[in-house]
């Protein structure tokens, strides 16, 4: 074997090792146990943005991939591109009530996104049971409000998924990557620590959130993207846990 692919199974070795020996899991809502790819909520944010006359495009979702609504509409902006379209578009840049109005305008679309893909993806359904069998507890961290993830919420009790706790942007008071959704995650499942918990998340700012609680940072690439910055471990498939 080359040392390459030394190095590479070496790594992935490390990572399932991080994941094993921690005393809970958590889980990214959207991307990783919803919306693989977050296709619908990139879709309900494109067609907000079209009503301003801005066309976002696929690298420019990608590279905002993160905590949904206000918090992608202000990541977008921050992106040079997207900031000189729409000064193009308005011979002005962008404004505080602009984002607002987005803002309200991008809320009913993210709950039809909900809609959209409230089938949970079963690979993450069959990873928590997996981990509920070994008697791992299992969490769900997710950065939008729960009436905005109705659909979802019903969808996932009808599969009697067994997760001990859920956070959402109603019971943490910033999102990622702030570190708050994790703390609460860790009070709710009753363990020591943030370094109990191994966070699986598809995005850059769930990461650094695992990062800055102190939890073990996996980067979940399940779409062949690149693993996040700083992650302790990378995992291509939710085979791969429990």
């Amino acid at each position: 074997m080359s040392a390459a692919g030394d190095t590479s199974n070496a790594r992935n070795d490390a990572t399932h090792e991080a994941i094993h020996a921690a005393r809970a899991v958590a889980m990214s809502w959207h991307g990783v146990l919803f919306d693989r790819g977050r296709r619908a909520i990139h879709a309900a944010t494109r067609a907000t943005f079209a009503r301003w006359q801005v066309a976002l495009t696929d690298a420019e979702l990608e590279e905002t991939r993160g905590p949904a609504g206000r918090p992608q509409i202000m990541r977008l902006f921050a992106l040079p591109s997207v900031s000189e379209a729409f000064r193009r578009t308005h011979g002005r840049w962008v404004t505080a009530e602009d984002i607002a109005a987005m803002l309200t305008d991008l809320e009913p679309r993210l709950l039809e996104a909900a809609r959209a893909a409230q089938v949970p993806n079963q690979d993450a359904c069959d990873a928590i049971r997996r981990l509920h069998a070994r008697g791992v507890r299992t969490a769900v961290i997710c950065c939008t409000q729960r009436r905005l993830l109705g659909p979802q919420l019903e969808a996932l009790e009808r599969a009697g998924v067994p997760i001990d706790a859920l956070v959402t942007a109603d019971e943490a008071c910033e999102p990622a990557p702030a570190p708050w959704g994790i703390f609460e995650a860790v009070r709710l499942l009753g363990i020591d620590g943030t370094g109990d918990l191994a966070l699986l998340d598809d995005c850059d700012d769930g990461v650094r959130a695992a990062q800055n609680a102190g939890a073990i940072a996996i980067s979940v690439c399940t779409e062949g993207g690149r693993p996040a910055a700083g992650a302790a471990g990378a995992i291509r498939s939710l085979d791969e846990v429990g």
